[in-house]
């Protein structure tokens, strides 16, 4: 993109003297580089046109801004519309198939999967991590240039009206729906209103095609293209089977398929499915579907097994709500061994917190051979030995060596579990 661009996209005022082409557009100082234009955003611990001068210092163009602060600011009245006015020009100046993917959960391990299969054929483009916020996605759509053949794109939120707004930037060609969860309760008060925040993912779409997790209770009851186990769905899983390092199913297209999932957990076959059924869609051959899949590797900290000292630890401390906690917990039944099963707090649970917490008692009775450590301020709700944090916990365990088990770490990322997972393979 060139600067006089930039400046018509975002309704700039600016004195251009010599038009320029753009190296990228950048949201933080510390990745500038020369030739880059930065945009201002505040955040609630941050201001960031406190960084503008930094960002000419470090070899930026220009600096897209709401005050002139020196001489190359292009003065707008929100950083924020500018951003999302230019991710969705850029969006739309490259043509190519856009798929959206949302939901409580499950929406990085289907984006991660989905853009696996699609590799084999397409020069994908995809959010990194789970950067799925306005600034994650508009960063990605930074990033798009002529070479990219489709973009996998997974959207989050927090409040209503955010799935609506990064849709209409993003504008897809195909949605898609994980599930629908207890996530931010804090915020959206009712799962109601999770669900309506969800389904606005159709509010920029290009068509009405959206895939959906027939399974889910909220979602089943829509007249989408459904995938899950149960009979009502147009994609089904069957014979599945669940070992403690893999899954396998069976799926029926033209004729019988068997699906080998080489990770743990059966939690994880309603995405599978769904990103099975983008890629044939976008003209994957079913038998390349199938080797990527096996060949899929989870991301980090998603029911990651470790083999350390004697114990096998499973970090799956990415996040929680209580609708991954019970998943893990059904894995966890598989374990004959004994288990010790570290739990931290679910945040973003609002007066929902203790109640849900308590929960999580009813799911451990029906887990054998346990020791339960608990970790922050609700999880003192679940019964086991408690600490007020993952210091307190690593600090125990120096003098309470664990010996032959199946350790569980699952919480918030918040709770830093993480710095547990370090000192149990270290």
């Amino acid at each position: 993109m060139y600067l006089s661009e930039i400046i018509k996209v975002v309704n700039g005022k600016y004195n251009l003297k010599d038009d320029v082409k753009i190296k990228e557009i950048k949201t933080d100082t510390r990745k500038i580089t020369k030739g880059d234009i930065f945009i201002a955003l505040n955040g609630k611990n941050y201001d960031g046109h406190d960084y503008v001068n930094e960002a000419i210092k470090k070899g930026a163009i220009a600096c897209i801004s709401e005050q002139e602060i020196n001489g190359n600011c292009i003065v707008v009245d929100s950083t924020y519309k500018s951003l999302f006015d230019l991710g969705k020009y850029i969006r739309n100046k490259y043509n190519i198939p856009l798929i959206a993917i949302t939901g409580s959960n499950g929406k990085t391990t289907t984006k991660e999967l989905l853009s696996h299969i699609l590799s084999s054929k397409y020069n994908v483009l995809k959010n990194p991590d789970s950067q799925n916020n306005i600034i994650g996605v508009s960063d990605t759509l930074f990033k798009l240039n002529q070479n990219h053949e489709i973009i996998v794109m997974e959207l989050g939120t927090n409040h209503l009206g955010e799935i609506s707004e990064l849709s209409n930037m993003c504008n897809p060609d195909v949605g898609i729906i994980t599930n629908i969860g207890s996530s931010h309760l804090e915020y959206f008060k009712k799962r109601k209103n999770i669900f309506k925040e969800k389904l606005s993912i159709r509010d920029g779409m290009n068509n009405n095609n959206l895939i959906i997790n027939g399974d889910d209770k909220y979602l089943k009851k829509l007249k989408y293209y459904k995938c899950g186990s149960n009979k009502n769905n147009d994609l089904r899983a069957y014979n599945i089977k669940e070992e403690l390092d893999k899954v396998t199913f069976n799926i029926y297209l033209d004729r019988e398929y068997k699906i080998v999932f080489n990770n743990p957990g059966k939690h994880f076959i309603n995405d599978i499915l769904l990103a099975i059924k983008v890629s044939l869609y976008y003209k994957v051959k079913i038998t390349k579907i199938i080797k990527k899949v096996k060949t899929f590797k989870m991301t980090d900290k998603r029911m990651n097994i470790i083999e350390y000292n004697g114990n096998i630890i499973i970090n799956d401390c990415y996040n929680a709500s209580y609708e991954s906690i019970k998943c893990g917990f059904e894995y966890l039944k598989l374990v004959k061994d004994n288990k010790v099963i570290i739990i931290g707090d679910i945040l973003e649970l609002g007066k929902h917190s203790k109640k849900t917490h308590k929960r999580i008692n009813k799911l451990l009775k029906k887990i054998s051979n346990k020791k339960v450590y608990t970790v922050g301020k609700y999880s003192k709700y679940i019964k086991g030995k408690h600490f007020k944090d993952s210091v307190e916990l690593i600090d125990f365990f120096k003098d309470n060596k664990i010996d032959n088990s199946y350790i569980y770490v699952k919480g918030s990322r918040r709770m830093n579990l993480d710095e547990i997972v370090n000192f149990l393979t270290h």
